[in-house]
């Protein structure tokens, strides 16, 4: 029995550490997306207490998407959990000369959408923006349908 709980212990501690591949600041609560395995994992909450905490893969509780454009992306992992999805988005729009030697500046805007039965409930801004990292695994999590997006929802 003791034999057992210390190869347990081994074991885990031996397991590796997991992967951040998102985070920011909304306020004074954080938004992370990390990576373990073939798991991903979202968390929103206070640093080191989070309220909300889900983990999928790709056996279809977590969604991806991305478009590419001419000048920039979208990107989104969307988190299931019964009636409510979390649509963590992330949107770069690269600087643009324009006529009479002025910039459009660069546009990079993340957060999270919460929505309830396809409903918008609530949008959270990151404080700057965040970069979300793009891992082998989201080719393998099932492909949303649309890109939504702030501007889409």
């Amino acid at each position: 029995m003791i034999i057992g709980l210390i190869l347990g212990a081994i074991m885990a501690s031996n397991a590796p550490a997991p992967q951040t591949g998102f985070t920011c600041r909304a306020g004074g609560k954080r938004i992370a997306v990390t990576l373990r395995g073939d798991r991903l994992t979202y968390s929103f909450g206070p640093p080191g207490r989070p309220e909300i905490s889900l983990t999928g893969g790709p056996q279809g509780d977590v969604f991806y998407h991305r478009t590419m454009y001419n000048r920039g992306e979208d990107q989104t992992l969307r988190f299931v959990s019964g009636q409510w999805n979390y649509v963590l988005f992330n949107r770069w729009q690269a600087p643009q000369r324009l006529s009479n030697d002025r910039v459009w500046p660069e546009y990079n805007v993340s957060g999270v959408l919460v929505m309830k039965d396809g409903k918008l409930v609530r949008r959270i801004d990151c404080n700057g923006s965040g970069n979300l990292t793009e891992w082998p695994i989201f080719k393998l999590l099932k492909q949303d349908a649309e890109n939504l997006t702030p501007d889409d929802a």
